[in-house]
């Protein structure tokens, strides 16, 4: 089939923009009625819209740097030496994701910017500044935290979608030879589904994606000064475990905050919800984790 051979034309040749055979097999995938195959190229071409739907070799592992003052020193772009979580949530943290289209993802290459960068959001920036905080004294404040990757990664990322797209039109030429009609792969698609997902979109079993009904928070935070149980209900609307939150109770009134920084004991618990919010194991993203305890805590002490 032409259409398959021009795709591989495409694919092979370095010099030709990865558009052209993503194009190319959107056009391949509408004329056989492939859902998934469909799916992918529109996300491979306009971009990704959350991390959740993101292939793993978009996913790359980068430096945390940040911004920060302490008294009247001044850092800039400075790498942040985090506290050890465990587990997988410390590799989690420094992954930068690239939600970008192919187009897109191609004229990094031309920025003269040296690095890419991926800020962390403000309600994980104020959850890490108040750890942090705790080993580098009261008047730690932290500016700007994220990740950082030199910016020919946005390249690692392109190559490793070609190939796969290579790898799979390659396995539907030997599948179903080289002659073969778009009426034949039509009545094949389950048969094109598994090739696909053999080569292509298998990310394995280790995705962490939060989702369900507690994925998000309730917004509307009402507790007053030291009312303990206002704060308990608080938490387990919003999917604390219970033990997690009696766990928090026996702490809370042994210390005080110092400033803008909670104490050590509450600290250490924050550190430990921020990585289970990470590893899946309380279902809700990091940055509405964050922001629910930083704003219920700050509630019960103000």
């Amino acid at each position: 089939m032409k259409l398959i051979s021009d795709i591989i034309g495409d694919l092979v040749d370095q010099q030709t923009s990865l558009v052209s055979a993503l194009t190319k097999t959107k056009v391949l995938a509408t004329r056989i009625g492939n859902q998934n195959l469909l799916e992918w190229v529109n996300f491979e071409l306009k971009g990704y819209p959350n991390t959740s739907s993101l292939p793993e070799y978009r996913k790359l592992s980068g430096t945390i740097i940040g911004d920060f003052m302490n008294r009247v020193r001044h850092v800039t772009n400075y790498p942040i030496p985090l506290p050890e979580f465990g587990g997988d949530v410390d590799d989690t943290l420094r992954e930068m994701p690239f939600l970008e289209g192919a187009s897109t993802l191609e004229l990094f290459e031309k920025n003269e910017n040296p690095s890419l960068v991926f800020r962390f959001p403000d309600s994980v920036k104020h959850s890490l500044e108040s750890i942090l905080r705790n080993a580098n004294g009261p008047y730690f404040q932290l500016l700007n935290i994220g990740v950082t990757l030199p910016i020919h990664a946005a390249n690692q990322v392109l190559s490793a979608a070609r190939d796969r797209l290579l790898d799979f039109i390659l396995e539907l030429e030997k599948q179903f030879g080289m002659e073969t009609d778009l009426s034949e792969l039509k009545k094949n698609n389950t048969k094109i589904n598994y090739i696909m997902n053999n080569t292509i979109t298998n990310n394995g079993d280790g995705n962490v994606v939060n989702t369900g009904e507690n994925a998000m928070v309730n917004a509307n935070i009402t507790i007053t000064k030291g009312n303990k149980d206002q704060l308990a209900r608080t938490l387990r609307d919003n999917g604390v475990e219970t033990e997690d939150v009696a766990e928090l109770l026996t702490v809370i009134d042994t210390e005080q905050p110092e400033g803008s920084s909670f104490g050590a004991k509450v600290n250490g618990w924050m550190k430990k919800m921020l990585a289970k919010s990470i590893d899946g194991t309380w279902q809700i993203s990091v940055g509405a984790a964050g922001n629910l305890l930083a704003e219920a805590l700050k509630a019960y002490y103000s």
